[in-house]
């Protein structure tokens, strides 16, 4: 009966490791094991990381079990498992006491896991947002940044414009200048040929002059002779008549048919009085109306 009771205590204590074999493995793990243990659990779903501790408390619970069952073993060979009672009780209380804190743990272990998934679950929407923000600005940059280029480019623009208004000018203004130096170039050359066209007009008109003077200068010189001849012959009907000029009249003395008179008459009667040119005259002028 006593041999029997050792064997059914062992057989419900290995009966008991496998029923809890994860949590007391669990429970046997250190705190700081676990919150090692916890950093992976950000990126892996619950049920891959209960998988992965299920197979590591197998394998340990298998383990304990071994080395109970080795101890049983020695209890046995030494006859004394009676007093053991109560040590195997301690254990399975110390071990309870382990299960409940690994479980307490284990809920404190994915409390944080679960607010860790939920940081992380904001922060990718906060990085969503911030990508969102950053694609906007990126956006908001390109357009800035085209119309920094549309501003330059038109300013380059204008002062290409701006340029090229004042070399159109200034050609435009060497073109009237050449034009006006050839029209001026022209005017003078009509000029010149018009001033040789008045000067040889001038000579033919002075030509001309000169030959209607000496034409009117015979005509008076003919009239005045007949004027004197005709008042001589009103006179007296004498030959030879002598003509005194007082010296008050600028003239000289000397005889009608005489060269004297007739050089005179060939000038024009410009050495005789005023006086007798009148008188020939107006006796010329006598015979022709009674004629």
């Amino acid at each position: 009966m006593r041999a029997a009771e050792p064997v059914s205590l062992a057989l419900f204590f290995w009966f008991f490791l496998t029923n809890c074999h994860p949590r007391c493995t669990q429970a046997q793990t250190p705190r700081w094991k676990m919150a090692g243990k916890l950093e992976p659990l950000k990126m892996e779903a619950p049920e891959v990381v209960k998988e992965a501790e299920e197979a590591e408390g197998q394998t340990k619970s298998l383990k304990m079990t071994e080395d109970l069952l080795a101890m049983v073993k020695k209890l046995q060979k030494e006859g004394s498992l009676a007093p053991q009672n109560e040590d195997l009780i301690n254990r399975i209380n110390e071990l309870q006491q382990a299960k409940k804190k690994s479980s307490e743990e284990l809920g404190e272990a994915q409390a944080l896991w679960e607010t860790l998934h939920k940081e992380l679950d904001s922060l990718n929407g906060e990085k969503a947002h911030l990508e969102e923000v950053l694609s906007k600005k990126q956006e908001a940059l390109r357009i800035l940044q085209l119309h920094c280029q549309r501003k330059d480019s038109r300013a380059q623009k204008s002062h290409v414009e701006e340029q090229l208004e004042n070399l159109m000018g200034q050609h435009k203004d060497l073109w009237e200048f050449h034009m006006l130096k050839q029209r001026l170039a022209r005017e003078i050359c009509a000029l010149q040929s018009s001033k040789e066209q008045l000067l040889t007009e001038e000579k033919l008109a002075l030509a001309k002059l000169e030959e209607v003077e000496l034409q009117l200068s015979s005509g008076r010189a003919r009239a005045v002779n007949d004027g004197l001849k005709a008042e001589l012959e009103k006179f007296g009907g004498q030959g030879p008549a002598q003509i005194h000029c007082t010296p008050k009249d600028g003239a000289c003395k000397g005889e009608v048919g005489s060269p004297a008179m007739r050089r005179e008459g060939r000038d024009g009667g410009r050495g005789c009085p005023r006086s007798l040119l009148e008188k020939a005259s107006v006796g010329s002028r006598a015979p022709r109306r009674g004629t």
